[in-house]
């Protein structure tokens, strides 16, 4: 269908986008197919799960919102556009930005990329609400919860964090990121005083780390990674 035919008006809460025109800056062109399920993952997708995705949203402005879609594109999780209804027309913004307020998604993505996507300023409680659902809701947890632990550290809810980096380790314990998701944890750790538990994230840090970079981490490497977490919490 085409994509006046569907935003605003369909319950989906994901589509892909294609287009016959070489030009993507012509969004009336857009073809969506509407996709199922809780969240946006391979699973309720035909074919790679990469390309032009639409994917329902809101306009967060501190208690208020207002319904939007958000333009992706996978695998790099790019977001340039949203599409926002403006007296009966659809029209499509460059940016995140409207009206003082953020728009985020408001179904999670099982696809590893930039967790400031879920992030609004005004309302920061709103993308985590997000993600938290989408994490209970998701068959392949580790990107969600790798989102919602990043979301959390930066609230200050470190113990939840903690929680959210473990769901994501224990899909991926040998993953290109563990060795980040181990040192992020050691630092949560240390930070609420689990001294002991600190201490065996920061060895399994080093064991990620050799595995990772063929070597231990240096002194001045052990150093660099916690004082890049103080930089966090001021």
């Amino acid at each position: 269908m085409h994509l006046k035919e569907a935003l605003f008006k369909n319950s989906s809460k994901a589509f892909r986008a294609t287009t016959d025109d070489e030009n993507w800056e012509d969004f009336s062109n857009f073809d969506l197919e509407p996709l199922l399920g809780a969240t946006l993952a391979k699973e309720y997708v035909a074919g790679p799960f990469e390309g032009t995705f639409v994917v329902a949203g809101k306009v967060t402005k501190d208690e208020s919102s207002r319904d939007c879609y958000l333009e992706v594109v996978l695998p790099e999780r790019m977001c340039e556009f949203c599409f926002l209804l403006v007296d009966g027309e659809i029209v499509r913004k460059r940016g995140r930005r409207v009206d003082e307020g953020t728009a985020i998604p408001i179904i999670a993505i099982e696809k590893f990329g930039v967790p400031q996507l879920f992030y609004a300023k005004e309302n920061p409680s709103v993308g985590i609400a997000v993600l938290e659902r989408g994490l209970q809701q998701a068959r392949e947890k580790k990107d969600i919860a790798y989102d919602l632990a990043v979301l959390l550290r930066q609230e200050k809810r470190n113990q939840e964090a903690i929680e959210a980096f473990s769901v994501c380790l224990k899909e991926a314990p040998e993953s290109a990121i563990a060795c980040s998701l181990y040192q992020q944890r050691w630092q949560l750790y240390k930070a609420i005083g689990e001294v002991e538990r600190a201490a065996e994230d920061k060895r399994l840090w080093e064991v990620a780390f050799n595995r990772s970079y063929g070597r231990h981490p240096s002194v001045d490497e052990i150093q660099t990674t916690f004082e890049s977490f103080l930089g966090h919490k001021s």
